[in-house]
């Protein structure tokens, strides 16, 4: 996971922090909206993929930011259920997690097309497959 950080950061132009929240939040909405089974197999497959969704964050932006990643996670876990506020919702919470909204759809992109390189792609698209909503909201696809 410190390469995908890593990598995404630098190519985003982004703090390894902010980058490691808004991971933190793709995963943790992955894990809510997809099949236990599926999701887990993936995310043995990512070595510290686990951590950065249960461990307190650092703080992205300084202040109280870091503290409100938890809130902002049950926020958005409610997200893509099929209406445009469970959308606006994750936005929100990869905003306040240091990430600009023109930066968001890059970022998903980028981490799953990461994913795959070293989960594989059967495993990351067999937990895609299932949240369509997720897809389409990030369907900007980086090559």
């Amino acid at each position: 996971m410190e390469q995908i950080i890593k990598s995404l950061s630098q190519s985003l132009n982004l703090p390894d922090a902010s980058v490691r929240a808004g991971v933190g939040i793709l995963l943790s909405l992955l894990k809510q909206k997809s099949s236990g089974t599926q999701f887990e197999s993936m995310l043995a497959l990512l070595p510290g993929a686990s951590a950065l969704m249960g461990a307190p964050s650092g703080d992205p932006a300084g202040g109280a930011a870091g503290g409100m990643l938890g809130g902002l996670l049950a926020k958005a876990g409610g997200m893509l259920g099929g209406n445009l506020g469970g959308a606006a919702e994750a936005l929100g919470a990869l905003q306040n997690a240091g990430i600009p909204l023109d930066k968001a759809a890059p970022l998903a992109s980028g981490f799953f097309e990461q994913a795959k390189q070293v989960a594989g792609n059967d495993a990351v698209e067999s937990v895609l497959s299932q949240i369509p909503g997720l897809l389409s909201m990030f369907n900007n696809k980086q090559s």
